[in-house]
This record gives structure tokens, C-alpha cells and sequence, in this order.
């Protein structure tokens, strides 16, 4: 066990003695959580095996998942990637800084624990001012969300001490970080896949290439629920959410409702808290919804009736909504 530092940071105009303060740590092979424009990170000096592993040991992840490398120059990909394809290059050019993540065949020096024993290394260029000034201070930065294996990814400095308080050096403190949608991943490395949907819409990736890609498999990892406490419970009419929200309350369940839909439906039940969530990530993040719920002891979230087939943005929330609710 030891001390977390909580560093306040302005998310605009971060203070260099504090960004030094943390790069410092990150050279010394010690982990620093840090806020990017979708989720907070878990960042370790991505050159360093060593503190590479720390990063599996502070969440419980498992050892053979690769991490994605985060940087903020170019001289960081000539580092870490021995070549870039046209189609890279044209992703880069277009979507970075910013939520997607590019899988290229890796150098040797990018240690094997990085790789998770793979031939490629996924790299992503943040656009938080927070993030770049740490990678400018400390170097390329291997960055999973920061929380535990399976939790909710944190969209708060709250939420990574939930997770992570006593198990790594620092948390930089900014705030929340919006919308709460990882980075869309995907695979260049022999071929052309999306293995998580995320940030970048797909239809977006596939219109600037010219490319039809494989879709990720709701039968992978990244489907299995999330470990919380709160279950989630989806409704393909309203009178079967309110069929169910009555019957919950009346087993004396804390019930919660997630609005959908824009016209506000006036129910018979009373719920113990309403939120609201956007599909399309225009509002509060689906994260932030899981774990307000589970700080106010809501045991169960019904969601209103929404399209599953939206396409952009709405897809990559729905496949979390669907993870979720999966258990």
C-alpha cells in the first residue's frame, strides 16, 4: 500500500511544476493516472518493462492483454513502430490528436508486456492539454483506463481513487473528462479490424479509406459485463420498463431510471433517481450514470426503449450499455 498523491491540475493551462512533479515519478517506473479527452488513464513509462507490469499488478489485469501507448509527436511513432502504412498515415493525419487508437507493427525495443506478446503496438495521440504536456515532460506513456480490470471506466479523479486509492503514485486531477467513450481501436497490423468501438465512428474510418473493416465480436472479453454492483435492465417498450420497475419496487428494490427518449414520459412508479443519457455521448457519460448508481445504492438501472441500429457514436455507447447489461 501506498500514498496516492491527488495533483490539481487546470485542464487548459497545466501548471509545468506539477506536470514535472508527475513525469518525474513516471521515470522513476512509478504510475501516474492522468485525464485524456474520453476517460483517465494509467500511465507508465511505455520503455520501461518494469513499470509496465505495475500496471497490470494495480488493476488486476490480465498479463496477456497489450497496451495501448500514448504520445504526442511524431518522433514518438518512429520510436515505437517500425512501419507505417498509407492507410496509418491517413488516419493519423485526419483523426489525430484525438479518440482513436492505431495497431502497427512494433519495434523490438517496445518491451513484450506492452505488446502483450503480439507483433504490433497500438498507439493514440490524446488532444487533452493535461495528457501532451505530461507525454512532452515524461515520454511515450503505456496508458489503460485507470481502474480496476472490469470496473467502469472512470471519467473523474473520484472515480479512479474509488478504484485505484493506495495503488499507484498520483492521480493529475482535471475534472471530468465528458463524454466517457474510450478511443476506437483499431488493427492495422496484417490486415484491417476494429477490435473496440469507440470515439471515431466506424462509418467515419471506412469513408476516408475506402476500406470495409471487420467489426469486433460481441462473444470477445470486451463484452463481458462490468463488475458493479448495479444491474442494468433494458426495455423494449415502456410499458414493459414500467411492467418491471413495479415489480422490482414492490421485491423492495432501489430502482433507477435511465431516460432515452427527449419527450418526457410521466410514469405511475416513483424511481429512487432519474438520469438521462444521450445515445449519441452528447450528455453524461453512460460510466458516470453506472457509477452514481452505485454510490446512491441503486440496485437496478431500467433504461427507456431505444434504437439498437443508430449507427456512429450511438453504436459504441449501446455496446457498453450492452456489456453492461449483459450480466
Amino acid at each position: 500500500m501506498i500514498k496516492t498523491q491527488y495533483l490539481k491540475v487546470d485542464v487548459q493551462h497545466p501548471d509545468a511544476s506539477v506536470i514535472r512533479q508527475a513525469a518525474q515519478m513516471i521515470r522513476r517506473g512509478e504510475l501516474v493516472a492522468f485525464p485524456t479527452e474520453t476517460v483517465y488513464g494509467l500511465g507508465a513509462d511505455a520503455m520501461q518493462a518494469d513499470a509496465a507490469w505495475k500496471i497490470f499488478t494495480a488493476k488486476g489485469r490480465p498479463a496477456d492483454h497489450p497496451l495501448l501507448v500514448h504520445i504526442s509527436r511524431k518522433e514518438h511513432i518512429e520510436m515505437l513502430v517500425k512501419d507505417i502504412s498509407n492507410e496509418a498515415r491517413q488516419l493519423m493525419g485526419h483523426f489525430w490528436p484525438g479518440p482513436i487508437s492505431i495497431i502497427l507493427p512494433a519495434r523490438e525495443q517496445v518491451p513484450d508486456i506492452v505488446r502483450g506478446g503480439t507483433s504490433g503496438v497500438g498507439l493514440r495521440m490524446p488532444s487533452n492539454p493535461v495528457a501532451i504536456a505530461l507525454i512532452n515532460a515524461a515520454g511515450p506513456l503505456a496508458a489503460p483506463s485507470a481502474n480496476l480490470y472490469g470496473r467502469p471506466s472512470p471519467t473523474s479523479a473520484e472515480h479512479v481513487k474509488a478504484d485505484l486509492d493506495g495503488r499507484i503514485a498520483a492521480v493529475l486531477d482535471a475534472g471530468e473528462t465528458g463524454s466517457g467513450l474510450e478511443s476506437t481501436v483499431v488493427d492495422l497490423n496484417g490486415g484491417f479490424k476494429i477490435l473496440r468501438r469507440g470515439g471515431i465512428p466506424t462509418e467515419d474510418i471506412e469513408a476516408l479509406l475506402g476500406i470495409k473493416f471487420e467489426l469486433p465480436d460481441v462473444a470477445t472479453d470486451e463484452k463481458a459485463a462490468y463488475n458493479s454492483p448495479v444491474q442494468v435492465i433494458l426495455n423494449q417498450t415502456l410499458s414493459d420498463l414500467i411492467q418491471r420497475a413495479e415489480a422490482l419496487q414492490q421485491a423492495a428494490k432501489s430502482v433507477g431510471l435511465v431516460r432515452t427518449i427527449e419527450a418526457k414520459h410521466i410514469y405511475p412508479c416513483r424511481f429512487a433517481k432519474e438520469y438521462m443519457l444521450k445515445i449519441d455521448v452528447a450528455g453524461q457519460s453512460f460510466f458516470s450514470i453506472l457509477r452514481d448508481a452505485e454510490n446512491e445504492k441503486i440496485d437496478i438501472l431500467v433504461f427507456e426503449p431505444f434504437d439498437e441500429n443508430n449507427g456512429g457514436l450511438s453504436q459504441a455507447v449501446i455496446d457498453r450499455i450492452n456489456r453492461a447489461a449483459s450480466k
